[in-house]
């Protein structure tokens, strides 16, 4: 199927973009109602790595675009420092808004990875899994195919950015709260920024994937210490 033509496109731009956008929330309200307690981590992981095959099926054969009209290109060597570079700022803000939180009363801490409390090689392994999937098919989703997209039907970045930020953020509500959302806001701004600056998902994935293994990594070896 070819969508070379306005009219074919619009209205199938502007539902896989409403698929990008409440995809990720959605397929975990729905699995979630199917599960006595909450979703496995690993699950919700597995279901991440669907929605994006799909959306990369659909950049392919339905829209017949290349992976680079979503960001998908090889990097170059200033793409990988500047990805080294959001990471260190990403820590800094989320460091920086953790403490403001606090401080207001709203809550503690970043993150919390909802993989439970167990310690052990296999337990550290499958969060870091969730953690990277994270990273990865987010950034995919958000900033990658539906910026693009809304950027291309709005016709501007601004409003492409400011959505898909906004959504980004309150995708964590169920599992950071408020406090999570708060803190995240500066990160999800960095991301955007940096990525509708290089035009390469490599350089938000890999900031994003950094910040969530290096979380995942504190809380691990918080939880070891304080078993000792």
């Amino acid at each position: 199927m070819n969508l070379d033509n306005r009219a074919d496109v619009q209205p199938t731009i502007l539902l896989a973009i409403g698929i990008a956008l409440v995809g990720l929330p959605a397929g975990g309200i729905l699995m979630d109602s199917f599960w006595d307690s909450s979703i496995p981590p690993a699950v919700s992981s597995i279901y991440n790595w669907i929605l994006v095959g799909g959306l990369v099926g659909f950049v392919l054969f339905v829209e017949n675009k290349p992976l680079a009209s979503i960001g998908l290109s090889r990097p170059d060597r200033r793409d990988v420092l500047v990805g080294v570079g959001l990471f260190v700022l990403g820590m800094i803000s989320l460091i920086l808004a953790a403490q403001i939180v606090g401080r207001l009363g709203i809550g503690t801490g970043p993150v919390e990875n909802g993989s439970g409390e167990t310690s052990g090689l296999w337990p550290l392994l499958a969060v870091l899994f969730v953690g990277i999937t994270a990273g990865i098919t987010e950034e995919i989703v958000y900033r990658g195919y539906a910026l693009e997209r809304i950027e291309g039907v709005a016709n501007s970045t601004w409003v492409a950015g400011i959505v898909t930020a906004t959504v980004f953020v309150l995708i964590h509500f169920g599992t950071h709260g408020i406090a999570g959302m708060l803190i995240i806001s500066p990160v999800a701004v960095l991301l955007t920024v940096a990525y509708v600056w290089r035009r390469n998902l490599f350089v938000p994935i890999l900031a994003h994937v950094l910040v969530n293994s290096f979380w995942d990594l504190i809380e691990f070896v918080a939880i070891v210490l304080g078993s000792v």
